[in-house]
């Protein structure tokens, strides 16, 4: 009977050490299960070269393409950002997009910020600065609404795809004026001036969006500075300072 009693013994003390072994292992599977899957999230940035393939945009003095800059400068600007941030292009090549397209890529990526970038263009090639612009409505008849496209908003009811960004146009008119003022940090603008328009690429995205003209390429001096890596590199530099601070202070 002792024998019993010494086999029935030692096989609680090795039930009781595999419990030691596997219970630490089960709790830290379990503390690792209740974690949020979206601890590591990243905040998604759009970035839209304008223009492309057949469509080339304004054309400088020395033939500098504004396909060609916008282009340049998205590539450096999303290494820039790739750090701290998800960062998409619309286009990742010399191809033509048309602007719906443009935006359905921000609005299917479920951006946090979409900004377009392009250069101004003038017959005046003393026209210069940049401008930022931020979705404001036309003047006049209320734009046509479409059924099929209503989407639906947080209060549970609808608005038209088109007036979208509608909702985010204070966010929209800040990141504007951050992003002016952290690119004259790194690059100083003569002119510089953020207003509201209805271009098109803007009104159907779904978050803050913006469209900045980083310069006029018809303008000689800033035809050169745009075709200078170290130029585009510091005007990247600002726009992620102006990123940074538009997420810890705005949104």
């Amino acid at each position: 009977m002792s024998r019993y009693c010494k086999q029935y013994a030692t096989a609680l003390r090795l039930i009781a050490l595999c419990c030691a072994i596997l219970l630490p292992v089960i709790l830290v599977a379990e503390g690792n299960a209740q974690k949020p899957y979206f601890v590591n999230y990243q905040k998604v940035i759009v970035i839209d070269p304008g223009h492309g393939g057949h469509e080339k945009g304004a054309k400088g003095p020395e033939r500098t393409l504004e396909k060609t800059v916008t282009f340049n400068l998205a590539r450096i600007i999303a290494v820039e950002l790739s750090n701290t941030y998800k960062v998409i292009l619309t286009r990742t090549d010399d191809y033509w997009l048309d602007l719906p397209n443009r935006t359905a890529t921000a609005n299917h990526e479920s951006a946090d910020l979409f900004i377009s970038i392009h250069t101004g263009g003038s017959f005046h090639h003393q026209a210069r600065g940049m401008t930022l612009y931020y979705f404001k409505e036309p003047l006049g008849p209320a734009l046509t609404q479409t059924t099929e496209l209503l989407k639906p908003l947080n209060s549970g009811t609808q608005i038209p795809w088109e007036k979208i960004q509608n909702r985010h146009k204070t966010t929209s008119s800040a990141l504007a004026k951050l992003l002016r003022k952290r690119i004259n940090e790194q690059v100083i603008f003569v002119k510089s001036n953020v207003q509201g328009a209805p271009l098109m690429v803007l009104e159907g995205a779904d978050m803050p969006a913006v469209v900045l003209e980083i310069g006029y390429i018809s303008n000689p001096a800033e035809e050169k500075s745009l075709r200078d890596i170290n130029v585009l590199s510091k005007i990247a530099k600002g726009i992620h300072n102006a990123v940074d601070e538009f997420f810890q202070t705005v949104r």
